[in-house]
Order: structure tokens, then sequence, then C-alpha cells
């Protein structure tokens, strides 16, 4: 048993990392197309699910992750895109919190959005406190967990366990919506025909890939960014990205 958490512990995330792409992948056979996933009276829901899956991991992760940090004495390296993930992270948010209102709505009993009677500017600002507070709780420092009393290392890897199959579930979706049935497939709709056309498509990608997926990974990238295999794994990704991006452009 303890050779398996260790095993899980030191491979979490690539695990995450694999799990994500897999399970995006798998889900473009349920959703064929982008018209068909964002028709479906489903849409909304699923954007909630993913809303809620994400910030439930995340508020899961973050004791036993800084409490690992800190009792191990290593120093918590900064990370000097920091920024960048920051505005990366509010802006995914804020698009997810859009799409999702429709199904608080519905839940709650309260008006559409598209009546006459809904503040527009009340919705807005609504959005922009929802991703505004779960961007706060992946960006917050664990600098106040030295005052926790000493917890069970069983407790912790159970709780951290728990967190990452949420948050691996919340960021599939995700990628599935922005990447599988966004990114990609309007790109596909533009085929490469010219040199120049493929360089626009890697750079286009790369911006775009590093824009999206890195703030939903931060919680582990703060272990790992320093890492070689970290970066080897997401270039290996990003390139299977390319490829199918590639692909679906010669099949339209």
């Amino acid at each position: 048993m303890s050779n398996s958490k260790d095993y899980i512990q030191k491979n979490k995330a690539a695990f995450f990392d694999w799990l994500v792409f897999s399970t995006s992948f798998c889900l473009g056979f349920i959703f064929p197309s982008l018209k068909d996933f964002v028709i479906s009276p489903w849409f909304s829901y699923w954007m909630l699910s993913a809303l809620l899956l994400y910030t439930s991991g995340v508020w899961l992760k973050h004791l036993p992750l800084y409490y690992r940090i800190i009792k191990a004495g290593h120093s918590q390296k900064k990370i000097p895109y920091v920024l960048f993930l920051i505005i990366g992270h509010l802006l995914i948010l804020l698009t997810v919190t859009i799409f999702a209102e429709s199904a608080v709505r519905k839940i709650l009993d309260l008006p559409s959005v598209s009546e006459k009677n809904i503040d527009a500017g009340s919705f807005i600002f609504g959005n922009i406190l929802t991703a505004s507070f779960i961007t706060w709780l992946v960006f917050r420092t664990g600098s106040k967990i030295k005052s926790v009393v000493r917890l069970s290392e069983k407790y912790l890897f159970r709780r951290e366990l728990i967190a990452d199959i949420l948050l691996i579930a919340g960021v599939a979706i995700l990628s599935f919506a922005f990447w599988e049935k966004g990114i990609i497939a309007l790109i596909a709709n533009k085929p490469a025909t010219t040199i120049g056309d493929v360089w626009f498509l890697f750079i286009f990608l790369a911006i775009a890939y590093m824009l999206f997926y890195l703030p939903l990974r931060y919680l582990f990238l703060i272990e790992d960014h320093f890492s070689r295999n970290t970066w080897k794994r997401m270039l290996f990704i990003f390139a299977l990205l390319l490829l199918k991006s590639l692909f679906e452009m010669i099949r339209i």
C-alpha cells in the first residue's frame, strides 16, 4: 500500500495530464461536433458541473499540497509567469461562469437573462465576482497552513486523491469544450494550404494552449514547473493536439 501511495504521489501530475487529454478526446465520441455540444440542452449544465468539480478539487487540494511543501521544508519557488497565469485563469473562469449562468438560473428557478427585467450590470458583476473568487482560491498562498495542527498522512493522501480526481474531471470537460470543440474545431475550418498557414497554426495553438491549460494546471505547476519531464510531457501532448488539428484540416 505504501509503495502504491508513493507511486501515485510521485506521478500524480503525469496522471493528471494524460487523463485530462484522454478524457477530453473520448468526450468527442459523445458530441461529434461543436454544434451538437453547444445546442444541447445540457450544455450549460456541463459547464456548471465542470465549474463545481474544478472548484471543489481546488479547495480540497490546497491544504494537503501546501502542508506537504511546508512540512518537507521546501522553499516555494515562485513561478515567473504567474501574472500571465492569473489573467488567463480569470478569463477562462469568467467565460465558464457566463455559460453556466443559464443552468444556475434554471436550478434556482430565476428569470432568464434574456428577459428585459434582468440587469446586465448585475449579471456581469456576479460572473466577475465568482470568477475572481475561484481564481483567488487557486492562487492564494499556503502561509496560514503553518498554524494547522499535525494531520494524518492517510487523511491528506485521500483528500488530495479525491481532489485530483475532481480536478481531472473538471479540467477534462473544460478542455473538451475549449479545445476539442472550440479552438481545434475553429482551426480545422481554415485548411492549411501553405507553409505560412502551418506556422500560423502552430503559433496560434501554442499561445492558446499556454493561455488555457497552464492556468488550470497551476496547483501542479507549483511543484513541478522546474522539472524537464513536465515540459517534455506537455510538449508531447501539444504535438499530439497539433497533429490532430492537422488531421482535421486534411479531412475537411
